[in-house]
């Protein structure tokens, strides 16, 4: 690390306490600027390189926003190469991530925690961490899971005995003159120390005055020029009247320097202090709207310790990408916001995130989505939440259903970064007038659908009865049906199937007034699961057969093969076999032609179970089981599992039976599924 000094004592501290095999948290605290991300990061450094290293591996990520845990949890779990099932609730996933570090031995770092906490009373946003840090502290394991943060959260004193917190103070007299020397400032060692003492060691001060002390005097930047009336101000007296409180300094010597950069460039930073992700060359130049600013120039001003730059590999090539410490960058924004020019720079930041995007399509992953989210941010930052919403919604191919952000993120398993996206229009956007109201109506019902998604089913039919009256309140029947419907799904699930069927009778009325054949079909279908489910089934088949005619007239290949799927169940329990297969059969060359490869695996494992000859029915279901495992669908693999099971104990194949038996318990285990678990380890402790 450049421009590296002193924090010895601390790093062999902190050292320690990661090899006390009795610790499991260790925190390192202090006001903006003192350096606790980059003692963290020395410190991870030089125990990667360590011969006795007792970890196998680093996991860090800096909280510059707060991401949801459900978010940041499935990031860990992808660490350790597996996906977690959009079902999972936080406490579930808490628990998982918890046991994973019980058995690995990682260093997990959460940097600048405080984001994650309430500033009033240190309280989590989002309840998830706190379940995984107790979860985390209730039982010993093998990792570390290191803290920084500006505030100490709440931790229950009988499992503070398993933490340790570091206080981070300034860096010594002798380091902090070290800095100063390393940084390019001349001057005697006394005044240099003394300096050191009245800004209390801060680092991030002492950068900013030998960056502002290299803009005065570039040929020979010496201390004693701090000593000098500039400007009416004094900043050694300045400094050291203010010792107690470093970053009222760092604010004032923050505004001299501005004061002091050439108009274009004063302009220029609190603009790109709006970017919330480290940007490039490209990114700069859009906000300034200044296509011959160079590297060079933002180069100086990482001199100056007003931006941090760093060398990272992007699409195969060395780029070098800048970004804020967050102190200067909380600086920077309020400058933007007192001078009214923060909606400019959002609209300059909106106006580059839009010539990055590309047209996304099925079988684009999150990465894609990111320039879609950091537009929606930028539109929400200027209260356009109808752009924000239309940004994440509205397709990029006309003809892809699949070809928006929102859909992407769906098929991917990214509900909790939808969820996000979503409770941040619902909770800041208060419209009025038809139209908005109608828009705000669509936020809630997305949400609902998110949070139904998530298995907060309770919540998920809250959001979908204010979207109700949203759109009763405004007359759209097509939402109205929509929402409708959506509620039956969850009623459904709840097995409050006469609600259900109710909400079905309204929404099919209501689509076929608007003459919504597509919503028309989604319903019957709806209502075919429903009549399956109380053992009407005839007239299931019926509603499913209304349904198909409807998806083959707009041409919905995927409510095709799922309805196809649904009435090959039906006729399989009906025992009418050849039919079953067959409607099986269509389904699948409909799902392998749309690439719908969960589809296509559980309508594999559907054929399999309806095979009379069991050694043809192992085959297919092996067939899904390797879709299951390539799609990471953890509870299908189980389930799967335990159905192979079952067929290998009918052909007396025991020990493959034991071995599926045995690996789907393991994964009931993992996802924490317990009547998987049960199920599976019932039959291991029978005859198999």
């Amino acid at each position: 690390m450049r421009h590296w000094q002193g924090r010895q004592d601390e790093l062999v501290q902190l050292e320690r306490w990661l090899r006390d095999a009795a610790l499991q948290v260790v925190g390192v605290k202090a006001a903006g600027g003192f350096g606790k991300s980059a003692l963290v990061r020395k410190l991870m450094e030089q125990l990667q390189v360590a011969d006795d290293s007792p970890f196998e591996r680093v996991l860090a990520v800096t909280f510059s926003q707060g991401y949801a845990f459900s978010l940041w949890g499935r990031w860990l779990m992808a660490h350790f190469g597996e996906r977690v099932e959009d079902s999972t609730g936080d406490e579930a996933l808490a628990q998982m991530a918890a046991n994973r570090l019980r058995e690995r031995a990682c260093v997990v770092v959460m940097d600048n925690l405080e984001t994650l906490l309430t500033a009033a009373n240190r309280r989590w946003i989002d309840k998830g961490y706190e379940r995984f840090l107790l979860d985390w502290l209730g039982e010993p394991g093998h990792s570390v899971v290191v803290l920084t943060s500006r505030e100490e959260p709440e931790i229950p004193n009988n499992l503070g005995r398993y933490c340790r917190w570091c206080d981070l103070v300034g860096l010594t007299v002798n380091a902090g003159a070290a800095l100063l020397r390393d940084l390019g400032v001349r001057g005697e060692h006394a005044a240099m120390a003394a300096f050191v003492a009245e800004a209390g060691g801060h680092p991030l001060l002492l950068k900013l005055t030998a960056g502002w002390l290299w803009a005065e005097e570039p040929e020979a930047p010496r201390l004693e020029y701090l000593d000098r009336d500039v400007d009416g101000l004094n900043l050694f007296e300045y400094v050291g009247a203010h010792r107690s409180d470093p970053e009222t300094s760092v604010r004032k010597i923050l505004e001299v320097t501005l004061d002091r950069l050439p108009a274009p460039m004063r302009a220029l930073l609190p603009g790109l202090s709006l970017y919330r992700l480290p940007f490039g060359l490209d990114a700069a130049r859009v906000m300034g709207a200044d296509d011959a600013l160079s590297e060079a120039e933002l180069q100086r001003l990482t001199k100056r310790a007003l931006l941090q730059s760093k060398k990272v590999t992007l699409n195969g090539e060395r780029v070098r990408l800048f970004e804020f410490q967050p102190l200067v960058q909380r600086y920077l924004r309020g400058v933007a916001k007192r001078a009214r020019t923060d909606g400019a720079g959002h609209s300059k930041a909106i106006e580059y995130y839009q010539q990055r995007r590309q047209p996304l399509g099925s079988e684009d992953g999150l990465a894609e989505t990111v320039p879609y989210q950091e537009i929606f941010h930028h539109y929400c930052e200027l209260g356009e939440y109808a752009q924000a919403l239309a940004t994440i919604r509205v397709q990029t191919d006309e003809q892809d259903r699949y070809s928006s952000c929102d859909m992407v993120l769906q098929l991917r398993g990214h509900n909790a970064v939808r969820l996000a996206l979503y409770e941040r229009v619902v909770a800041e956007w208060h419209p009025e007038g038809d139209q908005a109201l109608d828009l705000r109506g669509d936020a809630l019902k997305a949400m609902g659908e998110v949070l139904q998604f998530l298995n907060r089913r309770d919540e998920a039919i809250e959001n979908y009865d204010q979207a109700l009256g949203l759109y009763r309140q405004v007359g759209s029947r097509l939402g109205e049906a929509n929402t409708l419907q959506a509620m039956g799904e969850v009623l459904q699930f709840l097995k409050r199937s006469s609600e259900a069927i109710e909400n079905y009778d309204q929404a099919l009325g209501l689509y076929r007034q608007v003459g919504s054949r597509l919503g028309e079909a989604n319903t019957l279908r709806a209502m075919g699961e429903v009549l399956q489910f109380l053992n009407r089934r005839d007239e299931a088949i019926e509603s499913y057969d209304q349904a198909l005619g409807l998806y083959r007239q707009v041409g919905d290949r995927l409510g095709e093969a799922n309805t196809l799927r649904a009435m090959g169940e039906v006729l399989q329990f009906l025992d009418r076999r050849d039919e079953a297969i067959e409607n099986y059969d269509q389904a699948l060359g409909i799902y392998r032609q749309v690439g719908d490869r969960l589809g296509e695996a559980n309508t594999l494992r559907a054929m399999g179970r309806s095979q009379d000859n069991i050694a043809q029915g192992i085959d297919y279901l092996l067939l899904a089981q390797t879709l299951y495992e390539q799609i990471g669908a953890l509870y299908s693999q189980g389930v799967n599992l335990y159905y192979l099971g079952g067929m290998y104990t009918q052909t007396q194949q025991h020990s493959e039976a034991v071995s599926a038996y045995t690996a789907a318990a393991a994964l009931g285990k993992q996802i924490n599924f317990a009547p998987l678990t049960q199920a599976a380890e019932k039959e291991l402790n029978g005859d198999t």
